[in-house]
């Protein structure tokens, strides 16, 4: 019965869909036996060679569904295959997505399917590992230019097909030696796809079972970044505080910064200060050089959003972000004093202008003839007189 079995898958054409058929992971047809294209010169069909950029991946993954399709459940060399087909679905996938994006940039910004709602009372036990894709709205696929529809639709087959050779794994192999990985690139999956409900408990099992797994804190990126980008910084702000525990690394730096972010989302600004201290002195050490950049691009956005702003504070605050170094303390008052001006709140912004006159007393009366000019464009006379006396006695020509 095996050898008929195995003789049979030969008879198939070498097309994905019949192959993952073979498995139990997707489903396909019978070739017409009058179509000519499926052949050869006995009449008989004949097995297709792929073609394309994706030949290899295709070839490779015909050979694994006749190999699944030969062997039974108790073979030891079932889990591995199944694994490197669920790899190999999910690289397709990913191909498929990165040729729409290149045909039609606009897929960057296709919603993802709507997740599936649980029914009432559904535990998010890490067994359950979720719903296969549920289909994108058609609207918005219409939308794309034709080229880009039919790869997202490829994306989406191959992805959906990738996850269902995942869940079989884990649930015909559980104690499948690299399962970490398995978790994670399932969860991935599902991230990719907005289904954050169903790779909640995938990367709840990975983190449970195989907490000195080196994929752990990558898993609690993941799903940090799925929250964030949803906006969800309450739930992005605890997964980033887990990353920054681990030894420090560029990754641990940069879940830092988005940590700060989070928390100030949150108006949790003494923290969210604390977190932009920390991730900045990580990045300078561990990168990545753009890191230290943008946290020091965003800081006086953040000091700003204090009210009402002490300079004082503010100043103190750039001092430990820049671990005194002066260019950049100077360079951050500077852009926090603009900000308060454009924001419309000229008193506290010459205020940052006087807490530089006294860290920078060579310059004084450069940095006061910036605050009498902030002081006449606001139009607020009592303000402009007070510095202009300010001016007169630090010696300075008002």
């Amino acid at each position: 019965m095996l050898a008929m079995r195995t003789a049979a898958s030969l008879l198939f054409p070498f097309g994905l869909s019949l192959s993952l058929a073979l498995a139990g992971c997707g489903g396909g047809e019978t070739p017409d036996p009058k179509d000519p294209s499926s052949e050869g010169t006995s009449g008989k069909p004949q097995p297709q060679a792929e073609q394309g950029p994706d030949a290899a991946l295709l070839g490779e993954i015909t050979q694994l569904n006749q190999l699944l399709s030969a062997i039974d459940k108790s073979d030891s060399g079932r889990p591995k295959a199944l694994d490197r087909l669920g790899e190999l679905l999910a690289e397709l996938s990913k191909n498929h997505r990165d040729r729409a994006l290149a045909a039609d940039p606009n897929v960057a910004s296709l919603p993802p399917p709507a997740e599936p709602k649980a029914p009432e009372g559904e535990s998010e036990a890490p067994a359950k590992a979720g719903p296969v894709l549920p289909p994108r709205n058609a609207a918005a696929v219409k939308r794309l230019k034709p080229d880009a529809q039919k790869l997202v639709q490829k994306a989406d087959m191959y992805a959906a097909e990738a996850i269902k050779a995942h869940k079989k794994l884990i649930a015909d192999h559980p104690d499948y030696k690299d399962m970490d990985k398995v978790l994670f690139r399932l969860g991935g999956l599902y991230v990719a796809y907005g289904q954050g409900a169903a790779a909640r408990p995938i990367y709840f099992e990975l983190i449970e079972k195989h907490p000195k797994s080196p994929l752990v804190p990558e898993a609690y990126w993941n799903f940090a970044e799925f929250f964030f980008n949803a906006e969800d910084h309450e739930n992005a702000y605890k997964l980033y505080a887990r990353i920054v525990e681990y030894t420090p690394s560029e990754r641990t730096s940069v879940a830092g910064y988005r940590l700060a972010i989070s928390l100030h989302k949150l108006s949790r600004l003494d923290e969210s200060w604390k977190a932009l201290e920390g991730a900045a002195s990580a990045a300078r050490i561990h990168g990545p050089a753009g890191t230290v950049d943008e946290i020091y691009r965003d800081a006086p956005k953040l000091a700003a959003t204090r009210k009402p702003l002490s300079a004082k504070d503010a100043a103190a605050f750039f001092v430990r972000l820049a671990e005194s170094n002066e260019d950049v303390i100077k360079q951050e008052l500077n852009r926090l004093s603009q900000i308060l001006e454009d924001e419309g709140r000229p008193l506290e912004a010459t205020e940052v202008l006087h807490v530089m006159i006294d860290r920078y007393k060579a310059e004084k009366c450069a940095i006061q003839a910036r605050a009498i000019e902030i002081a006449t464009r606001s139009g607020n006379n009592a303000i402009r007189a007070d510095e202009v006396n300010r001016s007169l006695r630090l010696g300075c020509k008002p």
